[in-house]
């Protein structure tokens, strides 16, 4: 059975089905913050909870696609009643395209995203030069796009087009940086003795490349909330 019902409507849902593009941070989070930081790909929601828990003056945005988990993530989140925190039901791509403004976000996070090992599935993986730019768009200046996954060949490829990417130049990764990393993928690859592969890119002052049109994955609309029939 849905559990749908439970969590169409309220507040920490953000539901772009009845609005325009683009976003008004002041008018998605209930309580004043500082700064935005964007998770692509929530999962259950272990990151974006703690990330909110432990800094109340940042606005969490999670973006989910799958239903299973952004049901399970937005239940999560509604148990918590944080004011700085909401989840959203979109296209990534379409997201930073139309509804994120220019300059907006401190940091973008994408972590353990799956990587759609073979080619013919290669225009599915999240990360990819369409992300990077969007993203280029999408932070401010001195901002952090963070990427996470435990394939090396998938990392590889995204650290080359991101270090030769005009709008962002690559920094250290800390222990501490490595340590926040602790989503339920991260754990569980931990303790199946994977290797993390992270990376952390500044954006600079370039000026950012222009929007692509965001890649059309599936014809359905993400952006709702799913109903019971879901």
């Amino acid at each position: 059975m849905s559990r749908a019902p439970t969590i169409a409507g309220k507040p920490w849902v953000l539901t772009l089905a009845d609005q325009a593009p683009p976003l008004r941070w002041e008018e998605v989070f209930t309580a004043p913050v500082d700064t935005i930081e964007i998770e692509i790909g929530t999962g259950k929601g272990m990151f974006l909870r703690r990330e909110a828990a432990e800094r109340a003056n940042v606005g969490f945005l999670g973006v989910e696609k799958s239903v299973k988990f952004f049901l399970v993530c937005a239940e999560r989140i509604a148990r918590d009643g944080r004011p700085n925190v909401r989840i959203v039901r979109a296209d990534a791509f379409d997201l930073l395209a139309r509804w994120i403004p220019r300059g907006s976000i401190a940091s973008l996070h994408a972590y353990f995203p799956d990587p759609w090992p073979k080619k013919r599935h290669a225009k599915r993986r999240l990360l990819s030069p369409a992300l990077f730019d969007l993203s280029a768009r999408a932070i401010a200046l001195g901002g952090i796009l963070a990427v996470a996954t435990d394939v090396g060949p998938y990392f590889a490829e995204a650290a080359a087009v991101l270090d030769a990417h005009p709008s962002f130049d690559r920094t250290t990764v800390t222990d501490d940086d490595r340590a926040r990393v602790a989503t339920n993928y991260a754990l569980k690859y931990a303790r199946e003795g994977r290797v993390l592969h992270l990376g952390r890119w500044r954006r600079n002052a370039s000026e950012p490349p222009s929007i692509p049109p965001p890649p059309s994955r599936r014809r359905k609309d993400a952006s709702s909330v799913p109903s019971p029939a879901e």
